[in-house]
């Protein structure tokens, strides 16, 4: 594979990571609204009401715009170029999503009287940010704007207000960081790993695809005796429709019964010793007129039935042959 192609796949590849990424966002912003709702509800005894409402409006604003980027991406045509200026984009709504849900360990974050409502904060946020490395693990950038406004405030939270005490909260955080580092980069090297080789797959699928739509000679793909797939040249040499031809089989297509029996039986004794399949035979078009024909096929690996034919208009060759043995007789 030349670096010119490498260089493609590898863009082509990028370009549905991001893609990928913004599908993800419409279930985060649900996500993000239920959390908002929760917090909002369980603090609005703990915390200042204009406090609150300042930060559920930061929060919506900060949604909103999200989902005004998402709505342009889906808009905008993605080129390997550009396409990292999205995810730049994507990585800046979630850095200040995250914000937001830093300060509910600083303005935001009930007082000791409410043990219950700090116990629901600090949740919160550790699930915040699990949630968050699942729905970001496409974006490296993405991961780390997120996780880390989301949890450093809570760090320092408990490194000021327990002294001594926090180094058991601290281990605690550094141990979630940790799963949380681990389940991104997870998800994010498989998700990688699959986008490549399905990439790798689909562009040589559509080069087979080409190869075999804009082949000079007829083929088939043959269940049994069943015509499973074609191509245009084969249409044409047959003069029929492409699904016409997908929904025949293939001894209608032979001169007579006879020579497709004969077809079959001299395939069945190739196929069997592993070999290509060759013959010249009589077929019939459309309009009933008849065309010899070359034919050569090779069954197909894995344990199918299917076999791939090649088939070439030949008359005028079996004609030039049998003029020149009429001119020159042994």
């Amino acid at each position: 594979m030349n670096s010119f192609l490498t260089q493609k796949l590898s863009g082509t590849a990028e370009t549905r990571r991001i893609e990928m990424l913004f599908d993800r966002l419409p279930s985060s912003i649900v996500v993000a609204l239920i959390g908002v709702f929760l917090c909002f509800l369980v603090l609005f005894d703990t915390t200042p009401l204009e406090v609150l409402k300042v930060w559920a409006a930061y929060m919506l604003s900060v949604l909103a715009l999200r989902v005004s980027i998402w709505y342009m991406f889906g808009k905008a045509d993605k080129h390997p170029e550009t396409i990292y200026r999205w995810e730049w984009l994507f990585a800046a709504g979630a850095f200040f999503t995250s914000l937001g849900w830093g300060a509910l360990f600083g303005p935001l974050y009930p007082p000791a009287t409410h043990p219950d409502s700090q116990m629901f904060v600090a949740l919160m946020v550790v699930i915040t940010a699990f949630t968050g490395s699942v729905f970001v693990a496409q974006s490296n950038i993405t991961f780390w704007f997120f996780i880390i406004p989301a949890l450093t405030p809570a760090i320092v939270h408990y490194a000021s207000t327990l002294g001594q005490k926090a180094q058991w909260p601290i281990t605690a955080a550094a141990c979630c960081i940790a799963v949380f580092i681990i389940v991104q980069r997870t998800l994010y090297q498989s998700a990688t790993g699959n986008l490549k080789r399905s990439t790798e797959a689909e562009t040589v699928l559509a080069e087979q695809q080409a190869i075999f739509d804009s082949s000079p000679m007829g083929i088939a793909v043959i269940d049994g005796k069943r015509v499973v797939k074609c191509n245009m040249r084969l249409g044409e040499l047959l003069g029929r429709r492409i699904q016409d031809l997908t929904a025949s089989r293939l001894d209608d297509h032979f001169a007579s019964a006879a020579e497709a029996s004969q077809f079959f039986t001299d395939t069945a004794a190739a196929f069997d010793k592993g070999l290509l399949a060759q013959g010249m035979y009589r077929l019939r078009r459309a309009d009933g007129s008849q065309f010899w024909a070359e034919l050569s096929g090779r069954k197909m690996s894995g344990g199918l039935s299917h076999s791939v034919w090649m088939i070439a208009d030949v008359t005028l060759r079996v004609a030039n042959e049998r003029r020149s043995q009429q001119r020159n007789p042994a």
